[in-house]
């Protein structure tokens, strides 16, 4: 059904699931004209049932996705997209992506053993996905740094609530939400990631959500629902600024660290303030953590950091300390 007087009045399409057993899992617009809508095969191991309009959704055209597996169907949750590009995950673990609003399809295997639950994407390349057993509570996050080409595990730090997933427009970020189905207690409340999934860090525990909507650092909503009857509850709105606030850069907190770019794999990093209690960490492009190390006694000496043994790129040195957490990208030659 289409409107254009803001859902007063609805005009039925009749280009578009036609048959009594279809119906659409997701619909996409990428711009005023332009729209994808997707739902399940109509045969078992036939393709998903795919249309796309360019006006406006007045009329709709079939598009052909690669065959499904034996009784696979579509995730009925948002879709991720980026620009012209969209994916959509299934029940089974894959992802399909389109980067031409739908027009043609290609699809890879997640392996997420209990189907794609929430997916998003920050950019064309880098994505998260997960799955979530509504039984058992487990989880599993995966990441592709290929446009959904390939997956592979994140063995993540933090609270992962699971259950709602989305980027940050405008950001490097992602955020999660969830609720405690499974009775387990580590999936309830939300917390965001600045590293590619790798560390999650809470931004509270006690407001159960289901799915998230991120349209800016500073408009975020939820879903609210009650975790005893599972009834809805209108939708939770993101008050704090955290997203929107840069991360402090070393320089800021006082510290300093040369020289950059290294030729050697060596950096030397000093501080201006003399602190105990700081930590370093070290990831790479990818976002994976390489190490990490404890600056002993006090700040008032020097700490030779050594990335030697490692191969020549980009990495991302992160200072925890009392006065807040700063990143420094260290290159190294």
């Amino acid at each position: 059904m289409k409107t254009t007087n803001g859902g007063t009045s609805w005009v039925t399409q009749g280009t578009a699931f036609s048959s009594t057993d279809s119906y659409p899992n997701l619909i996409h617009f990428f711009n005023a004209n332009d729209g994808v809508a997707q739902g399940d095969p109509l045969t078992d191991g036939g393709p998903f049932e795919v249309y796309t309009t360019s006006d406006g959704g007045t009329t709709w055209t079939p598009a052909t996705t690669p065959a499904t597996l034996s009784g696979e169907y579509g995730a009925e949750a948002q879709p991720a997209v980026s620009g012209n590009t969209i994916w959509f995950g299934t029940l089974e673990g894959r992802i399909f992506r389109s980067s031409d609003k739908g027009l043609t399809w290609s699809v890879s295997n997640a392996a997420l053993p209990d189907g794609v639950f929430a997916l998003a994407f920050r950019d064309a390349q880098n994505g998260l996905a997960n799955s979530f057993n509504l039984d058992s509570g487990a989880k599993v996050l995966k990441r592709t740094t290929d446009g959904g080409a390939t997956w592979t595990t994140v063995s993540y730090t933090g609270l992962f609530p699971g259950f709602g997933l989305d980027n940050v427009p405008g950001t490097q970020q992602y955020i999660a939400t969830g609720l405690d189905v499974a009775g387990t207690g580590n999936s309830t409340g939300s917390s965001y990631s600045r590293d590619n999934g790798q560390t999650w860090v809470t931004l509270e525990t006690a407001i159960s959500h289901t799915r998230v909507d991120a349209v800016s650092p500073t408009a975020i909503w939820s879903g609210a629902i009650d975790d005893n009857t599972f009834g809805g509850l209108g939708m939770n709105r993101l008050t704090t600024t955290t997203l929107g606030s840069r991360a402090a850069s070393p320089e800021q907190l006082g510290f300093s660290v040369y020289p950059n770019p290294s030729t050697d794999g060596r950096f030397v990093v000093g501080s201006k303030v003399a602190r105990t209690g700081v930590e370093l960490r070290v990831s790479d492009a990818l976002g994976r953590e390489v190490t990490r190390r404890a600056w002993q006694g006090s700040t008032a000496t020097p700490f030779t950091l050594d990335l030697s043994q490692y191969k020549a790129g980009v990495y991302t040195l992160e200072i925890r300390s009392e006065a807040g957490t700063s990143h420094q990208k260290l290159v190294v030659r």
